[in-house]
């Protein structure tokens, strides 16, 4: 077990004896982020619209088109 869920799961008053913690990650405390916003703010998302761009701009230079 990894020192991060050592930590997150300590202090659980509810854990069961085979120490499954009783919190449901999906409940009311979880945090959701909307698939729009997560596309504006990720980096990963602006690297790939970066890169398709590039490659239009590539493409439009190359074959004049």
């Amino acid at each position: 077990m990894s020192a991060v869920v050592d930590i997150a799961s300590s202090g659980d008053e509810d854990e069961g004896a085979d120490g499954d913690a009783g919190r449901d990650p999906f409940g009311e405390a979880a945090i959701e982020v909307d698939d729009d916003e997560l596309r504006r703010v990720s980096p990963g998302a602006w690297a790939g619209r970066m890169t398709e761009r590039l490659d239009a701009l590539g493409r439009r230079l190359i074959y004049g088109r």
